[in-house]
């Protein structure tokens, strides 16, 4: 009989429990089903596309000539223009054998019908180009002059030098890398021993 009572008062403990999680959880899904939806509608109220997991690629010939991915996108239709989180421009060079990747936290596309026109990326800018990494805070590209420029101050890493700068700008096609003021750079002579 003792037995029988300890067996039905723990079937009682573990079904409340279960009742318990079960509750919970469904109050979660709810919350979060609801949640987003919310948001969404408080603060892009002219947005005409929300996209996740935004990808966006332009060919020719077959071959990649540019490429966007970012977290979220959203697409407003009246200014022609995707606000994006988490991007990465990737530009192909050498008919797709080489690339220079431009990425931030955050950035602004304006699209001139199916071409990229112009980007404009903030929050921890990077961009690498072969052996070279480039670090600033804002970094825009213009599609007529095929250039990335940033005002602020640059920091550049290489296998053998570092530089810092105020300003640069950046040739995209034939790859020439111009600082415009307060150049400072250091040479290491220990890469070549290694």
């Amino acid at each position: 009989m003792r037995r029988r009572r300890l067996r039905t008062t723990l079937l009682v403990v573990v079904t409340v429990a279960l009742v318990g999680i079960g509750y919970q959880v469904a109050r979660r899904i709810r919350a979060t089903r609801s949640g987003p939806r919310r948001v969404l509608s408080v603060d892009l109220p002219s947005v005409a596309q929300h996209i996740q997991d935004f990808r966006r690629v332009k060919t020719r010939n077959g071959k990649p000539v540019w490429q966007v991915k970012a977290s979220d996108a959203q697409y407003f239709e009246d200014k022609n223009a995707i606000v994006v989180r988490a991007p990465e421009v990737v530009f192909f060079l050498d008919d797709g054998t080489r690339r220079a990747t431009l990425s931030g936290t955050e950035g602004r596309l304006q699209l001139d019908g199916q071409e990229l026109e112009h980007v404009t990326l903030t929050g921890d800018v990077r961009l690498v180009l072969d052996d070279m990494e480039f670090r600033t805070a804002e970094a825009s590209y213009e599609r007529d002059r095929d250039l990335i420029t940033a005002p602020g101050p640059v920091t550049i890493t290489g296998n053998a030098l570092d530089v810092q700068a105020l300003g640069m700008e950046v040739s995209v096609g034939p790859q020439q890398v111009r600082l415009l003021s307060q150049v400072r750079t250091v040479l290491r002579l220990d890469v070549a021993a290694s």
